[in-house]
Protein backbone atom coordinates (compact mmCIF):
# COMPACT_ATOMS: atom_id res chain seq x y z
CA UNK A 1 0.00 0.00 0.00
CA UNK A 2 1.00 3.46 -0.86
CA UNK A 3 0.62 5.14 2.34
CA UNK A 4 2.22 8.52 1.52
CA UNK A 5 1.98 10.69 -1.87
CA UNK A 6 5.62 10.95 -2.53
CA UNK A 7 5.87 7.31 -2.80
CA UNK A 8 2.46 6.85 -4.79
CA UNK A 9 4.02 9.66 -7.32
CA UNK A 10 6.83 7.69 -7.68
CA UNK A 11 4.92 4.52 -8.74
CA UNK A 12 2.79 6.14 -10.64
CA UNK A 13 5.41 7.77 -12.94
CA UNK A 14 7.16 4.05 -12.51
CA UNK A 15 4.00 2.87 -14.78
CA UNK A 16 3.66 5.49 -16.63
CA UNK A 17 7.21 5.02 -17.60
CA UNK A 18 6.48 1.27 -18.02
CA UNK A 19 3.60 1.96 -20.56
CA UNK A 20 5.37 3.96 -22.39
CA UNK A 21 8.09 1.39 -23.05
CA UNK A 22 5.34 -1.58 -23.36
CA UNK A 23 5.07 -2.60 -27.14
CA UNK A 24 1.55 -5.23 -27.49
CA UNK A 25 1.30 -7.82 -30.70
CA UNK A 26 -1.46 -8.61 -32.12
CA UNK A 27 -3.06 -11.91 -30.96
CA UNK A 28 -3.45 -12.52 -34.56
CA UNK A 29 -1.84 -11.92 -37.95
CA UNK A 30 -4.24 -9.50 -40.26
CA UNK A 31 -6.30 -6.86 -40.29
CA UNK A 32 -9.05 -8.85 -37.60
CA UNK A 33 -6.32 -9.67 -34.80
CA UNK A 34 -5.44 -5.90 -34.63
CA UNK A 35 -6.80 -4.32 -31.81
CA UNK A 36 -7.18 -1.10 -30.41
CA UNK A 37 -4.13 -0.48 -28.24
CA UNK A 38 -1.77 -2.61 -30.07
CA UNK A 39 1.35 -1.61 -31.41
CA UNK A 40 1.47 -0.81 -35.22
CA UNK A 41 3.34 -3.33 -37.65
CA UNK A 42 6.10 -0.53 -38.29
CA UNK A 43 7.27 -0.19 -34.78
CA UNK A 44 7.47 -3.82 -34.30
CA UNK A 45 10.32 -4.97 -36.45
CA UNK A 46 13.60 -5.49 -35.12
CA UNK A 47 12.05 -6.18 -31.62
CA UNK A 48 14.40 -7.39 -28.88
CA UNK A 49 12.90 -9.42 -26.17
CA UNK A 50 13.80 -8.08 -22.74
CA UNK A 51 15.66 -11.01 -20.70
CA UNK A 52 16.73 -8.91 -17.47
CA UNK A 53 15.55 -9.39 -14.07
CA UNK A 54 13.89 -6.51 -13.55
CA UNK A 55 12.60 -4.17 -16.19
CA UNK A 56 12.06 -0.52 -14.56
CA UNK A 57 14.03 -1.43 -11.16
CA UNK A 58 12.50 0.33 -8.09
CA UNK A 59 14.68 3.03 -7.29
CA UNK A 60 15.56 2.93 -3.31
CA UNK A 61 16.75 5.25 -1.11
CA UNK A 62 19.80 4.83 1.03
CA UNK A 63 18.57 5.15 4.84
CA UNK A 64 22.12 4.36 6.59
CA UNK A 65 23.43 7.45 8.48
CA UNK A 66 27.07 7.84 8.99
CA UNK A 67 28.42 6.95 12.72
CA UNK A 68 29.14 9.85 14.38
CA UNK A 69 30.47 10.30 18.12
CA UNK A 70 27.90 10.24 20.76
CA UNK A 71 27.76 13.45 22.72
CA UNK A 72 27.73 15.01 26.09
CA UNK A 73 24.00 15.70 26.73
CA UNK A 74 23.39 12.38 24.79
CA UNK A 75 25.80 10.64 27.39
CA UNK A 76 23.38 12.46 30.27
CA UNK A 77 20.22 11.92 28.86
CA UNK A 78 18.19 8.54 30.02
CA UNK A 79 15.80 7.22 27.65
CA UNK A 80 13.67 5.35 29.82
CA UNK A 81 13.60 8.13 32.36
CA UNK A 82 12.24 10.61 29.00
CA UNK A 83 9.54 8.18 27.96
CA UNK A 84 8.33 7.47 31.96
CA UNK A 85 7.60 10.94 32.56
CA UNK A 86 5.99 11.48 29.19
CA UNK A 87 3.91 8.39 29.78
CA UNK A 88 2.81 9.80 33.76
CA UNK A 89 1.70 12.92 31.69
CA UNK A 90 -0.23 11.23 29.36
CA UNK A 91 -2.36 10.19 32.24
Amino acid sequence: RNKCAESLQANVNRLKLYKSKLLIFPNKSGKKGVKKGDTPKSELQNVAQNTLKEIIPVERPTLRVKARAITSDEKEASAFKTLKKERTNMK
